[in-house]
């Protein structure tokens, strides 16, 4: 009889919906997740808000691309120089307390986007956001204590679909201005200025979040304060690929908002509507990431990705309007970022437990550092080689790279595939 009544229990086939649910959301979410992806999602609007307006509003107080260059430098260069102290540093005493420096440095840096004007002030307010880059290098491996193993993929693909819908919500904000300065008579700079300031007070509330999903979690801290590192060969080769694979990208798109505005004369709600798009794409590629990559293996899924990117890439300035250059901007996005989750998954695998801070950290160095390098590059070429030139370059460059991967990283694929 028990087992007639176990024969009667119907088993649901999985639809679609269930099926995409399933290769999304890990089995299990206990509460340290829920709290982080919160602040995920107050991270991925003011982020949002950031990238449509700040541009902007640094072009309205009367700065060249040049002093952009010099600005955005601070943060990442600023990231570089404290990312290992720092990763050591939360190796040796926890991670809670590095949030919690971090979330000082963005105070200081919020209080200054209120009131400064000159290159200098904005110099110092980047150089607070790249010790608050430099203490996040425990933010991934804080992430990965919340899941298994082998659901780590889908932890990451669930974080990167969280945040970046959620920066798509954000990036609607440029719509915002746009109405301040036709219907209610504000000018740009002011207009700008408001948004710039709520999108700051949301940049603060996100470490409340990431506190308290650091609170009460099992930590295996470092003994002492040492640099050397067990898995140094698997870090090497994942921080070299990262740094190079963001350099290529970053030579366009961290002038992005300001090459759209000179090429087609394109403000904040053009600029807002491009990255909603952009983003909810790059929210979903990353979500289906994991399904992705069960289909067709860690290895392809990268190297399709990154390839097809890069020929997107290449065709944004050959595009004749904005619109066409809006459709290539959205496809090179979406599979561009399409094996992020799978790259940092392998990476944050490859690492002992007790120096993932430290190693995350020169993983962090190697993307902040990138940001450093593609500005003076970035910021050179448009002045002086041309407006199309940094996407040439880097296209180029994103094409060779996805060669790369397989040549570097087959043996941690193997071996994770193996665990």
């Amino acid at each position: 009889m028990e087992n007639e009544a176990q024969n009667l229990i119907e088993v649901k086939p999985q639809t679609r919906l269930t099926g995409f649910i399933d290769s999304v959301i890990p089995s299990e979410l206990n509460t340290g997740a829920k709290l982080f992806l919160t602040g995920a999602i107050v991270n991925g609007i003011s982020n949002g808000a950031y990238n449509s307006i700040l541009q902007l509003y640094l072009i309205a107080l009367g700065f060249t691309a040049g002093d952009l260059g010099t600005i955005f430098l601070f943060n990442p260069l600023t990231c570089a120089i404290l990312a290992i102290p720092c990763g050591i540093l939360a190796d040796r005493y926890g991670k809670g307390k590095m949030i919690a420096v971090g979330f000082i440095a963005v105070i200081f840096a919020v209080c200054g986007m209120f009131v400064a004007k000159s290159l200098w002030a904005f110099g110092f307010i980047f150089a607070m956001f790249g010790i608050s880059n430099a203490t996040s290098t425990v933010m991934m491996p804080l992430y990965s204590t919340f899941y298994k193993k082998q659901e780590m993929e889908k932890g990451m693909g669930l974080y990167g679909l969280i945040n970046i819908s959620a920066m798509s919500l954000g990036s609607l904000t440029g719509y915002i201005p746009a109405y301040m300065i036709s219907n209610l008579a504000f000018s740009e700079l002011s207009a700008y200025k408001i948004v710039i300031i709520v999108a700051s007070i949301l940049f603060v509330l996100q470490y409340v979040f990431y506190l308290a999903a650091s609170r009460g979690i099992e930590e295996k801290l470092s003994e002492g304060f040492s640099f050397k590192l067990k898995s140094w060969r698997p870090v090497l080769k994942f921080s070299a690929l990262t740094l190079s694979l963001n350099i290529a990208g970053a030579i366009l798109f961290s002038f992005f908002p300001y090459y759209v505005n000179q090429k087609f004369g394109i403000a904040s709600a053009g600029l807002g509507t491009l990255f909603f798009i952009s983003n909810l794409t790059q929210a979903v590629s990353r979500g289906v990431a994991a399904g992705i990559a069960k289909k067709l293996g860690n290895m392809k899924s990268i190297v399709v990705g990154i390839s097809l990117s890069a020929i997107f890439f290449f065709l944004m300035p050959l595009s004749p309007s904005f619109g066409v250059l809006s459709l290539f901007y959205v496809l090179r996005s979406g599979t561009r970022f399409m094996s992020e989750p799978i790259v940092t998954s392998l990476f944050l695998k490859s690492l002992s437990e007790d120096e993932m801070s430290t190693a995350n950290s020169i993983r962090m160095i190697a993307m902040n550092g990138s940001g450093a390098v593609s500005a003076m590059i970035g910021g050179f070429l448009l002045e002086n080689v041309g407006l199309d030139s940094p996407a040439y370059l880097g296209a180029a460059l994103t094409l060779v790279l996805a060669g790369l991967y397989p040549v570097l990283l087959s043996k941690e694929i193997k071996e994770a595939s193996e665990s």
